[in-house]
């Protein structure tokens, strides 16, 4: 494992890791654990860096689109910022309106990590969110591994906590696959294995119902040109602007078959994502306004990039049929997502 001195933050030392594997090369901060730079082979045999980050410590710290962090304890949104467990009412931080998104101001994504080990291929970070921490109960202790092998990037969730409370964590990367700082993903290539979404309100948190993808926007089950698919009229994508909603994943009983497939045509570059969660929110980077500026001073328009946010379904802690984010007293819960790299 390699690493550099990147600042402080709260008082802690912040470090710069690098990873490489010969087929794949990462820079991880843990800063909000967050990926900094994903190098990939290209069509050409070089290597393109498909994330959307920041070149300094500071611009982390200020950002407020969770650009490559890990998103906790809860990522997406819950509803008025309250949910009950075990007939105990919890009142959670604010940060969207009235509602809870990914964590609160002090949400996992703006925490200092602990490194706890590392090779050449892996790190594995550390923290511990205190009881009581952005309202949530009991002292949850979890891990993040970085793992590469061979052209994969897999992600390793892990948590204990020592009273029942809510732990849904998921990794906020932007991916652009002709290079962070191409322009836009319009011009993808996108597959999702879900035949279903789940409904938003008019505050994007969700309802509770499913809605079917058949004859929508939504329906990606085949490939399509994300350009086509965001012209679509429907309602939902009218709420999000765009693509900004939680597919119910097909592929949730098999980690094995991929749960979404991107490919960009210019790079030649594909990626295939997989999970054992049951949910993935897709997002098209519709809230990014032209005015951000990142790595190499690049600016980033809207769509410059997408996340798959695999993740238990939002709100699910308040929608006692939705699969439940609880972790239980002295439960061990893991999870795991990859990101496949493969060129055409």
């Amino acid at each position: 494992m390699k690493k550099r001195f990147w600042g402080e933050a709260a008082g802690c030392e912040v470090s710069l890791i690098t990873l490489n594997n010969g087929s794949l090369k990462a820079d991880v901060s843990n800063y909000g654990a967050a990926l900094v730079s994903l190098w990939v082979p290209d069509r050409s045999g070089g290597f393109t860096d498909v994330v959307m980050g920041y070149d300094t410590l500071a611009e982390y710290i200020g950002q407020k689109c969770y650009a490559g962090v890990i998103a906790g304890r809860c990522a997406n949104r819950i509803k008025n910022s309250r949910f009950v467990l075990n007939e105990e009412e919890f009142l959670l931080d604010q940060n969207e309106g009235n509602n809870h998104l990914h964590g609160g101001h002090k949400g996992f994504g703006n925490v200092v990590w602990d490194i706890v080990s590392g090779g050449e291929d892996f790190v594995v970070l550390k923290y511990r969110s205190p009881d009581g921490e952005c309202g949530y109960p009991g002292n949850l202790e979890c891990t993040v591994e970085y793992r590469l092998e061979d052209r994969l990037l897999k992600i390793l969730y892990c948590g204990t906590a020592d009273r029942d409370t809510v732990m849904n964590l998921t990794n906020h990367s932007y991916f652009n696959l002709n290079g962070h700082g191409s322009g836009t993903i319009r011009d993808h290539t996108v597959s999702i294995a879900a035949d279903q979404i789940t409904e938003l309100d008019r505050e994007s948190c969700s309802t509770g119902r499913f809605i079917p993808v058949d004859g929508t926007p939504f329906d990606l089950r085949k490939p399509a040109k994300i350009c086509t698919m965001l012209a679509g009229h429907h309602e939902q994508m009218e709420i999000g602007k765009g693509f900004d909603h939680n597919f119910v994943l097909s592929s949730r009983n098999n980690p094995a078959v991929p749960a979404a497939d991107l490919i960009s045509e210019e790079s030649g570059i594909g990626m295939r994502v997989y999970t054992d969660l049951e949910g993935m929110h897709f997002y098209t980077g519709n809230h990014l306004d032209g005015k951000l500026k990142g790595k190499g001073a690049v600016i980033y328009p809207r769509f410059a990039a997408l996340c798959f946010e695999t993740q238990h379904f939002p709100n699910a802690v308040n929608i006692g049929h939705f699969p439940s984010p609880v972790i239980k007293k002295g439960e061990i819960k893991r999870s795991m997502t990859a990101f496949e790299f493969y060129t055409k």
